[in-house]
């Protein structure tokens, strides 16, 4: 609803109906606020000023949240003065309280670029990124780590270095603790002919990190690929094949698994079909882990990616065979429908799975069709029956939402579920939770990107009770700065 407080004043209402109606608004105005500040808190600039031009900044970020609320976010800041570079910027919250922002790559020349962020139960805290002094040099893979020990300090490991080469792609290094604090990493590198999958662990306490691990087959040229843990130690990766070396043998979806923290990798398996170029492309698995509750019970993994149908979904069974690929999210499927769906664009799908496997999906579909233009949430969930609900839209078609940057966070214990997206039309940071039977939508900040492409959020839950999100805020004159909020 708006108020058009000139035309008020133009149609010469009575001061009393002004008063009255500016009342009413207050009024109204109080009740969102309290409604909001049940669950999320104000709004947090937890950055500095960054990059002043609103065309850039960050380019990324993530957020990580325990049970006890501690927390890690971290970000990209990007430095245009001469010399160009940039470096990777840091906050912790303990207490309810943020820390004051600080730059943890420690370098003031060459990039450090796409961060990834996670934090234990026992607070152990984790930071990655990728590191290149310039274009001519060695990308080095980093991961700095700080015990929950006092006074204890960040420690900054290399775990690889390599020429870049072949396909440009953007890599990350993502990174999981488990109940324990032990830190596992997975990373690509070029070894000039393609992209292996590999992977390290930092054992709680320790501070050399284990033998690198190749997880990938070694024939394989592993473009996309993802990292889960579990509270256990269990870990798994799925990757796919480069579809830019791959075009006699098509590409497809592959997972590696390793039990418990000092397990050995296995070997891969394919999970997906096999698309030849001609056709499409494999591309983005996701993959999840539930935690059994018997020892002796092997994690089962989700695993989610763009396939044949559109975003499809694989769930591994007991006995160690996969599910059938199944399309849980297709752009000429949805309801209400997309006119041009052939013409549709997937972008930011996002999995969540609680200790259970339930699961949680979400991702953003462009609609091109004329007059519309716009990006809608979709979201499906992965019940207890073993089906996948029908798919739902979550912004309203009747309003012009453009949405971009779709989160899914999930609690262990599958009592908190939220989806989070950018409004890039309107300005706002949202996000919706699962109450059980709806999804209830709230407004957790202002302030987005200069371009729908530029927008990040990052979202994350540690329990029924506590999550945190971030996001990037070019509203201000003074920079660009990364936003946060927390949830109760």
């Amino acid at each position: 609803m708006k108020i058009q407080t000139p035309s008020l004043v133009k149609n010469c209402l009575r001061v009393t109906q002004i008063g009255f109606l500016f009342a009413a608004v207050l009024t109204f105005g109080a009740r969102l606020h309290v409604a909001s500040a049940a669950s999320w808190s104000g709004t947090s600039s937890i950055s500095p000023a960054l990059q002043p031009d609103p065309r850039g900044g960050p380019q990324q970020n993530d957020v990580a949240v325990n049970a006890y609320g501690d927390t890690i976010a971290a970000w990209d800041q990007y430095n245009f003065y001469t010399p160009v570079s940039a470096s990777i910027g840091v906050a912790t919250q303990s207490g309810g309280r943020w820390s004051s922002p600080f730059t943890i790559s420690g370098n003031t020349t060459g990039f450090a670029m796409t961060p990834k962020v996670a934090i234990g139960a026992d607070g152990t805290k984790a930071v990655s990124w990728i590191y290149q002094p310039d274009a001519y040099t060695p990308i080095s893979i980093q991961v700095a780590v700080k015990p929950p020990v006092p006074m204890s300090v960040w420690t900054t490991y290399t775990l690889a270095n390599f020429m870049p080469g072949g396909v440009s792609i953007t890599r990350s290094v993502p990174v999981a603790i488990d109940a324990s604090g032990n830190v596992t990493a997975a990373w690509n590198v070029w070894d000039g002919t393609r992209n292996v999958v590999q992977a390290a662990t930092l054992p709680s306490g320790s501070n050399t990190w284990s033998a690198t691990s190749t997880v990938s087959d070694q024939g394989h040229d592993g473009l996309y690929f993802s990292l889960a843990v579990n509270a256990r130690g269990d870990a798994a990766v799925a990757y796919s094949l480069s579809p830019y070396t791959t075009y006699s043998t098509g590409t497809a979806a592959y997972y590696v698994s390793r039990n418990g923290p000092d397990g050995s990798w296995s070997r891969p398996v394919q999970i997906s079909e096999t698309l030849m170029s001609w056709v499409g492309y494999v591309t983005n698995p996701l993959v999840a882990l539930d935690k059994p509750i018997n020892p002796d019970t092997p994690a089962l993994a989700t695993v989610i990616y763009m396939g044949s149908g559109g975003l499809m979904a694989t769930r591994e069974n007991s006995s160690g065979s996969w599910t059938p690929p199944q399309a849980i999210v297709n752009s000429c499927q949805v309801d209400p429908p997309i006119m041009s769906c052939s013409g549709s664009s997937y972008m930011s799908p996002d999995l969540a799975v609680d200790e259970a496997g339930n699961a949680l999906v979400a991702i953003s579909i462009f609609d091109s069709t004329v007059n519309v233009d716009r990006s809608s949430v979709y979201v499906t969930r992965h019940d207890s029956s073993g089906t996948w609900t029908p798919v739902q839209r979550l912004t309203d078609p009747s309003v012009p939402v453009d949405a971009y940057a779709t989160r899914v966070a999930v609690s262990p214990d599958g009592s908190l579920k939220m989806v989070g997206w950018i409004d890039h039309y309107h300005g706002t940071a949202q996000v919706a939770q699962w109450n059980g039977s709806v999804w209830n939508t709230a407004t957790i900040g202002q302030g987005t990107a200069f371009a729908s492409y530029l927008e990040v959020l990052s979202l994350d839950v540690g329990s029924g009770t506590v999550g945190r999100a971030i996001w990037k805020n070019s509203s201000s004159k003074k920079g660009i700065k990364i936003m946060a909020t927390s949830y109760r």
